[in-house]
């Protein structure tokens, strides 16, 4: 079976239990292939996103073969509700009215875990923590930053995901460190409307500082391959995928620390980083112990690496 949507350029349909779409309101019940074909400027592209998990590892299997308050209603209703704010790629809608991006596929495999389909419904950011307390959902996948404002109402999971920004420099530029960047003679650009501003002024102040419109791509990478700017900013998850996709001039990324070496930058090189979790309702100790060893194996494996990886290089927004 080969999905085809319009609407969003770029992004790929998932299928079902094998790829983690949902219709909106419906379930995951049908299976399909891991291709996924989406109309882009008129031609077909296709995509290939990593599967969801296809055997339940027996540690998760034990820890979510327990009765809760929360798991016993989403077991006798046979639907694991989940509640989501747009926000690509982490979860957004097809023109089909189908779910894709990471959350989706998320959704897909907690459901899968717990041997019941799911659903997907979107709401406001200010209002998702109040449907876990309402009873709306069973969990919070959306992005969501862990505050301790959020805490006073529902409790969160383990982090799945660390939430921070990077500098961005061509290689061969003689920018090392931050402090290079934060001179008057230093172009820094930034995506209009993202928060890179508030970062600049805080990071960066002395710089030059201009915006322009990110047009659903990863970073202005354009305006450091024509000298038209020496340093941009963008989230640190996609660094790796950053390096593949733009190499020609290839770049570098600036941390905290200075240059980044590893493959990936670690939480003390991020600027500003925020831990990423999910939303669960307050108290339940036992259905907290389910997700929390379902979060031990998509780290664990690499399932969650993989996953961040193909979606944040996606043109989704």
């Amino acid at each position: 079976m080969v999905w085809r949507t319009r609407g969003f350029a770029g992004a790929a349909a998932l299928a079902g239990v094998v790829l983690g779409l949902a219709a909106c309101g419906g379930g995951n019940e049908a299976a399909g292939t891991t291709t996924a074909t989406v109309a882009a400027g008129g031609a077909a592209t296709e995509f290939n996103p990593p599967p969801i998990l296809s055997d339940v590892p027996e540690a998760v299997a034990t820890a979510c073969d327990v009765s809760s308050p929360t798991i016993d209603k989403i077991k006798e209703r046979g639907t694991l509700n989940w509640a989501i704010g747009v926000s690509p790629p982490f979860g957004f809608k097809l023109a089909s009215g189908e779910w894709a991006g990471v959350e989706a596929q998320n959704a897909a495999e907690l459901a899968k875990i717990l041997g019941v389909v799911f659903k997907i419904t979107d709401y406001s950011y200010d209002v998702l923590p109040q449907t876990l307390v309402t009873g709306q959902s069973d969990i919070i996948g959306a992005q969501l930053f862990v505050t301790d404002e959020r805490k006073q109402v529902i409790d969160f999971s383990t982090p799945y995901y660390k939430s921070g920004q990077l500098f961005y420099v061509l290689k061969d530029s003689p920018y090392q460190t931050i402090d290079d960047l934060n001179k008057p003679d230093v172009r820094f650009v930034y995506g209009t409307g993202g928060a890179q501003l508030d970062l600049a002024k805080k990071y960066v102040p002395n710089s030059k500082i201009t915006d322009a419109p990110l047009r659903g791509q990863l970073l202005l990478y354009d305006f450091l391959a024509a000298k038209q700017a020496d340093a941009t900013m963008t989230e640190a998850a996609p660094m790796k995928v950053i390096f593949e996709k733009f190499d020609d001039p290839p770049l570098a990324a600036i941390g905290l620390n200075g240059r980044i070496t590893g493959e990936r930058a670690t939480a003390e090189e991020m600027l500003d980083p925020f831990d990423v979790a999910f939303g669960l309702p307050k108290g339940d100790t036992a259905y907290a112990g389910c997700v929390n060893a379902w979060i031990d194996d998509l780290l664990s494996s690499g399932r969650m690496n993989e996953r961040l990886d193909y979606w944040l290089a996606q043109n989704v927004a």
